[in-house]
């Protein structure tokens, strides 16, 4: 589960996005449609969904959340 991204694009436009900041539910990469879909919690107007095309995506640095399953896999 992606927690955190920093999006560079190609237009070297900056876009940080953090689950739980500003009403962002999670962050998804889609690489099968070339899409990242940020999404966020529901309003009263519907949901609202963000998303950035892969093409168009000059750099990609994310943080990844780590259950504690997967952390013990690692050890």
């Amino acid at each position: 589960m992606i927690d955190r991204i920093e999006v560079t694009m190609i237009n070297e436009s900056v876009h940080n996005f953090r689950r739980g900041e500003f009403g962002v539910e999670s962050i998804e990469m889609d690489e099968d449609r070339g899409l990242i879909e940020i999404i966020y919690t529901t309003q009263d107007s519907g949901r609202k969904i963000v998303l950035l095309p892969l093409e168009n995506v000059e750099k990609c640095e994310f943080i990844e959340k780590l259950d504690k399953h997967q952390k013990d896999e690692e050890d």
